[in-house]
């Protein structure tokens, strides 16, 4: 199997000012080529630097592929390092300009003498268009002298490199447009074609240990991932087509949401809001939240899909104990009994919210988010839940560790909050197992 290298080139990368998702785009682009990427290596503007990771990359992939550095500043420095590889020489391409230049002319801009820059490319390259932006890339079929003139071992195996602006949006239009179908070429490997089956409610180990027969296989393999409070297992196959991938994969991918159960709430994109939102509109239900430690973070994530508005009836934040009682009606006698993290008061929040808003179903959730507020009965962590549904209301209680910090204590509330009403939607009597 062809084998790659990505380079991510830019010093913000290294600051950690930008997220490099450019590489896990490609990464999950080669692999559905079947090229294996070996390796992911990122690099500051740095000349001496850049050289050294292509002059690397070179010697261990048949394919590498940077992004980053092919700007008209003077720090942008990707195809002046590849040209030094070889001689230093570089051509001048006009078509490039042109379209540089175009790209100024439509949108009313002057372009500066700089952007000129961005028309030269290592002598013996193509150009790989940049159908959205003014930074070409180039394609690089090395041949066996031009390798021996960098002094990459093993020369008379082809290498190839592409070059991609940092930009997200320009490198995918590029990808789509031109590489992918190149790189489909020139390396008929196979795909590889994984799918992911999303749990919640298990850690990784336990599911680890449950499907530890499967992670020995070899096609398809079944790897375990995890996640923000719920975990994963990517089942991934090699065929000569997806559709044939698929069909290796899926007695695989039905053991799992068989033997799972409601462990498995979803694949590859699904999210806990999004199955439930796909729930209450195939049922034209409706739902509301009464929400305080997580301060509107649940109400953020079922709102966070497209067309929410149809299930979501009426959301509240009440944070403050009057809030509570005002709005939810939670009797005052029972916040000084009990306090408003307590199982007595998440219960009569669902009931309030419910009342108010006319929802089929409600969800609350009160508790502790720390850092302060914590007390040896009630430490950081704790969080009760109520929902209200037909006549019935149930309380659950959970003890996340406070070393999760505020945030992650919160995230793990909406999502436990998720989880809940997902529950219940799939069948009322697991909320008593």
């Amino acid at each position: 199997m062809a084998s790659a290298e990505i380079l991510s080139i830019g010093t913000e990368l290294l600051l950690g000012d930008i997220l490099d998702t450019n590489s896990q785009f490609i990464s999950q682009e080669l692999a559905l080529l079947g090229i294996n990427c070996l390796h992911r290596t990122t690099v500051g503007d740095n000349r001496e630097r850049i050289i050294e990771n292509f002059r690397l990359a070179l010697n261990r992939a048949d394919l590498v592929i940077s992004t980053g550095g092919l700007g008209p500043t003077p720090d942008d420095l990707t195809h002046e390092c590849l040209a030094a590889l070889v001689d230093g020489a570089t051509d001048f391409d006009q078509q490039a300009l042109d379209r540089i230049e175009q790209f100024f002319k439509v949108r009313g801009a002057v372009m500066v003498d700089s952007n000129r820059k961005q028309a030269y490319r290592p002598r013996g390259a193509g150009i790989l268009p940049n159908p959205v932006g003014t930074a070409p890339g180039i394609i690089w079929e090395m041949e066996a002298d031009v390798l021996s003139r960098m002094g990459i071992q093993n020369p008379e195996r082809k290498r190839f490199v592409l070059t991609f602006p940092g930009v997200p949006s320009e490198m995918k239009s590029m990808w789509a447009q031109t590489a992918r179908g190149f790189l489909a070429r020139q390396f008929e490997a196979g795909v590889l074609w994984s799918c992911e089956l999303k749990h919640y409610g298990i850690g990784e180990s336990a599911l680890a240990e449950q499907y530890a027969d499967l992670l020995d296989g070899s096609n398809p393999t079944v790897a375990p991932y995890a996640g923000t409070g719920e975990c994963r297992l990517r089942v991934t196959a090699k065929a000569t087509s997806v559709e044939e991938a698929q069909k290796i994969a899926q007695p695989v991918i039905d053991r799992i949401r068989r033997e799972s159960k409601h462990l498995c709430y979803g694949v590859d994109r699904d999210s806990l809001e999004s199955v439930i939102a796909a729930e209450l509109r195939r049922r034209g239900k409706t739902v509301s939240v009464a929400e305080s430690c997580t301060g509107g973070l649940l109400s953020k994530r079922l709102t966070d899909i497209a067309g929410s508005s149809a299930y979501v009836k009426l959301n509240v934040v009440t944070y403050a104990n009057e809030a509570k009682e005002k709005l939810l009606g939670v009797p005052a006698a029972l916040l000084a009994e009990h306090g408003a993290v307590s199982a007595e008061c998440a219960e009569s929040m669902a009931i309030g919210i419910k009342k108010l808003s006319g929802a089929d179903f409600a969800i609350s959730v009160t508790g502790i988010a720390g850092p302060d507020g914590g007390s040896e009965a009630k430490p950081v962590g704790t969080v009760f839940f109520g929902l209200a549904a037909n006549g019935k209301n149930t309380v659950l209680k959970r003890r996340f560790p406070e070393q999760l910090g505020r945030e992650g204590i919160r995230y793990r509330s909406a999502s436990e909050a998720l989880n809940f009403l997902r529950l219940y939607l799939l069948d009322p009597r697991l909320l008593d197992a």
